[in-house]
């Protein structure tokens, strides 16, 4: 993990992930813990997978129920008082920021945009063209969180770095967000980032045919190694995160769409025949 403080949200989806597992060794089903917990519908399937936090007094009855042991339940003690806490707001709408601090937290991340460069590889004037357009950022709010978005990169750089794939379409090194300028400086600032150790670019060629995943771009976010990633999927007004039930498919769509994008040597050579092309 990154040296920053993970969050409240992390810390829950650990959490849950821990108490799923727990309930998988005790053999039961969903439906079946829920009972003998005596929670309502829903409630258990929102605690594992990280979208509800649990009391000292739920937790108590999960102990129980599951057979957790005193050791590993002083562990899980310390996740839900670190889950509970409360940080300050991130510049970025409420349905996203649950995506900003998995991110922040990750060993892994891997991205793909079809026709233009996500936010955490943006530009400060490339996120602010993009924002100065979105129907939902009020005005006020462009230069903050396009300031934010630029400075995304930077954590997941520091300390121990996280490991980054960036897959696009061809169309985002053309699409002209911001104007020409504007463009060959994210073309710059992404080929700079291509020359980091932690960090991968791809680009999925306009002649090269179908591809997995026509229409739906993602995100896959890996907290811990040898622990299922979470899928992101984000809309205009709102966001999904799907559980391992559904990473085996999105893992094999990403490794697929790599196949099929041009290699990291010739996406360089791309990357460097366009900012040529916009220099002129």
């Amino acid at each position: 993990m990154t040296d920053t403080d993970p969050g409240p949200v992390v810390q829950r989806i650990l959490l849950g992930a821990e108490i799923r597992d727990a309930r998988e060794r005790a053999g039961l089903s969903t439906s079946a813990a829920t009972k003998q917990l005596g929670w309502y519908t829903g409630k258990l399937s929102k605690v594992e997978q990280g979208d509800k936090g649990v009391t000292d007094r739920d937790l108590a009855k999960l102990v129980s129920v599951f057979g957790i042991e005193a050791d590993r339940a002083s562990v899980l003690k310390k996740l839900a008082t670190e889950a509970r806490r409360k940080l300050p707001p991130a510049r970025v709408p409420e349905w996203a920021t649950k995506y900003v601090n998995l991110e922040a937290a990750a060993t892994e991340v891997k991205i793909f945009l079809a026709d233009s460069f996500p936010g955490t590889v943006q530009t400060v004037d490339y996120a602010r063209a993009m924002l100065s357009s979105a129907v939902g950022t009020a005005r006020s709010e462009v230069e903050p969180r396009a300031e934010e978005r630029a400075a995304r990169i930077e954590r997941l750089m520091r300390g121990e770095p996280t490991r980054l794939w960036v897959v696009v379409g061809e169309e985002a090194l053309h699409r002209e967000i911001g104007g020409r300028a504007v463009l060959r400086g994210q073309l710059e600032h992404v080929r700079a980032l291509a020359g980091e150790p932690n960090v991968t670019v791809q680009v999925v060629p306009f002649d090269g045919g179908a591809y997995p995943s026509h229409g739906v771009c993602f995100t896959i976010v890996t907290l811990l190694e040898g622990r299922p990633g979470i899928v992101y999927i984000e809309a205009l007004t709102g966001s999904d995160y799907l559980g391992r039930e559904h990473v085996r498919v999105y893992d094999l769509a990403y490794d697929t769409l790599r196949a099929a994008a041009l290699s990291p040597q010739r996406t360089l050579e791309l990357l460097d025949r366009r900012i040529k092309e916009l220099s002129m």
